[in-house]
């Protein structure tokens, strides 16, 4: 598998000088990815729909390189409002039903669209312990947006 995917089958056209995933070492890093099509027509007009879409498309990305969403480690979300945070949290946590990746969610001002999500995935052996606290058995802290 190359270290960079240009061309994920089904994603929105790349409008500008970047590539949707790169492999470095044992991480796998994303792109916004965004809820439009391969046409770039923007698909849903609410926070669920559109979360839904823009989490299959960092899905067709992690495939390129051999991941899923059980190997994400960290997520940046970008919302338009930020007042759809409680929504789009309830569509979020049915796709990571495994797991807690680290988070950061921000209100962004977006280009015609309501969410945009980058991902890093971890794909080296320690993966498969699962362990969200990590190596020293840190103390998860969650606060609610």
């Amino acid at each position: 598998m190359s270290a960079t995917s240009n061309k994920v089958r089904e994603l929105p056209v790349i409008g500008g000088h970047y590539a949707p995933g790169r492999r470095a070492g044992d991480f796998v890093f994303t792109a916004g990815q965004v809820p439009r099509d391969h046409d770039r027509n923007v698909i849903g007009d609410t926070i669920e729909t559109q979360t839904i879409v823009t989490l299959a498309n960092v899905q067709r990305v992690l495939a390129e390189f051999g991941a899923t969403l059980d190997h994400v480690v960290k997520t940046t979300v970008h919302l338009a409002n930020l007042s759809d945070a409680a929504a789009f949290n309830l569509v979020y946590a049915q796709h990571f039903p495994n797991s807690k990746p680290v988070r950061t969610v921000t209100g962004s001002q977006l280009n015609g669209v309501l969410v945009e999500i980058d991902v890093v995935a971890y794909l080296g052996p320690e993966h498969a312990e699962r362990s969200e606290a990590g190596p020293r058995q840190a103390t998860e802290t969650t606060t609610q947006l």
